[in-house]
């Protein structure tokens, strides 16, 4: 017989209880993971080399989602469906409204400002992509381009196009580099001085 204040003997509880508690824990956890990736962060992983020398192959990036705008020099990840395979890992240049010129020599303007372009790997933006500039980004959307710009598909190529802002899975806040160090301030905002 049991007396008040002690507990259960685990040998009455039974096989069915085990597993049920076991099946509670599980989809527990399954929820609250749901819950974090949806609305906390994800793990993104980089590869190809259109972020050199910012990001390489094999780094892994925290992505949380945009509760606002972005922002000029903001990396993020696009979801949307292009002629480039898989997710886009690039830098924001432009946001709605905004007027862009790419010069002969390379040189990129936001809204007659000529961007500070320090982390740029390479500087062929004009000798790459489609488009005839000036161009006006349209409503809703950002213009991305990638920090090695003599391999990075991006908003430069019409096939790729201007990323509408529903189609950012977020802004990447940290980087985990292959050898394990973490990064943090790594974005760049190249309209300030």
């Amino acid at each position: 017989m049991k007396k008040d204040n002690q507990p259960e003997d685990i040998r009455n509880y039974g096989a069915s209880g085990i597993v049920f508690d076991a099946v509670s824990i599980i989809i527990t956890a399954i929820a609250m993971l749901s819950i974090v990736f949806t609305f906390g962060f994800r793990m993104v992983g980089v590869n190809g080399s259109s972020m050199e020398n910012t990001l390489f192959t094999d780094d892994w990036l925290l992505v949380t989602p945009y509760y606002g705008e972005p922002q000029y020099g903001d990396i993020v990840i696009s979801t949307k469906e292009t002629a480039a395979e898989g997710a886009l890992v690039k830098r924001v240049i432009a946001v709605a409204g905004d007027e862009v010129m790419v010069t002969d020599d390379d040189s990129v303007y936001v809204n007659g400002i000529k961007l500070d372009e320090t982390y740029a790997l390479t500087r062929n933006t004009h000798g790459k992509g489609d488009r005839t500039y000036p161009v006006t980004v349209p409503e809703g959307c950002v213009m991305l381009m990638g920090d090695n710009r003599d391999v990075s598909w991006d908003s430069r190529y019409t096939s790729i196009g201007y990323i509408e802002t529903e189609h950012l899975l977020g802004k990447a806040r940290l980087r985990l580099s292959r050898d394990w160090n973490i990064y943090e301030n790594f974005t760049h905002d190249a309209t300030k001085d």
